[in-house]
């Protein structure tokens, strides 16, 4: 048993909405845990992506919206029981209603603070992401207390309706997928603030319309998420964050071990 707290209700809602939030999804003990081994990472200028040209980074811009580190479990062994926590793991999979749910990859987010720090454009996960049939979802762990001053997350409820869009420039000033859709002549529902302490995490659908403001404070916002690939989404071949993309058939459900099954 992973003594997930998702409630049929809770299924239901986020069907509907795209998203869920869980206050208190882990410890404060827990979170200090993930929150030392991201800091470690930090201090040890930890790549992007390991292996990718130039560490993966792209710097500029792209680097106020926030510090990015991928698939920190392979080689954080604290941050592999949260990348791997069956109790997350299998609230993804009841959420997208799977069978099963596999790691595409974890990554730390730290939004810097000060008057250099930039929003996260409104957009979509699913178009960055090497997969078909909708479904792949995030969950988002709070490292640090979140709020507006500080770059929460904001989401559009019932905006993963529209389907799979364009991708967005993230760090590009004025890109918006949001305003695309308005000026397309669709309603676009007013979004709604997820604030929440150390711990909290949310669930989102990788089509759900989300952003996060600049971080107004002097001190960094680190968020740690992990991205799960329901057990009925194909590989569409191209880049994948693993590095695995060589290894796995193009138009077949994904299969690799650096993307194990983590509930089901």
């Amino acid at each position: 048993m992973s003594d997930s707290p998702v409630t049929d209700a809770d299924i239901e809602s986020y069907q509907e909405s795209g998203f869920i939030q869980y206050k208190g999804f882990f410890s404060p003990e827990e979170i200090s845990v993930l929150r030392d081994a991201i800091d470690d990472a930090i201090s040890a200028n930890r790549d992007r992506i390991l292996g990718a040209e130039g560490g993966g980074r792209s710097g500029g811009d792209y680097e106020k919206v926030f510090n990015q580190m991928v698939n920190l479990w392979t080689d954080y062994p604290a941050v592999k029981e949260f990348s791997f926590n069956e109790r997350l793991a299998d609230s993804a999979r009841r959420l997208a209603e799977a069978r099963d749910v596999r790691i595409y990859h974890d990554h730390a987010m730290i939004k810097p603070g000060g008057e250099e720090s930039r929003a996260t454009n409104w957009h979509q996960d699913h178009p960055y992401w090497p997969m078909d049939n909708l479904g792949p979802l995030s969950a988002w762990v709070a490292v640090d207390d979140v709020t507006v001053k500080n770059g929460c997350l904001h989401f559009c409820p019932g905006s993963h309706k529209f389907g799979l869009q364009e991708g967005i420039k993230l760090g590009i000033e004025g890109e918006s997928i949001v305003d695309k859709m308005k000026e397309r002549g669709h309603d676009v529902v007013e979004p709604v603030a997820m604030e929440m302490a150390a711990g909290g995490v949310t669930f989102h659908h990788g089509c759900n319309f989300h952003y996060a403001g600049p971080n107004q404070t002097a001190n960094p916002r680190r968020a740690f998420a992990v991205i799960y690939i329901p057990d009925y989404v194909n590989f569409t071949g191209g880049k994948d964050a693993a590095g695995a993309s060589d290894e796995m058939e193009v138009g077949k459900p994904w299969d690799h071990p650096l993307h194990p099954v983590l509930a089901g």
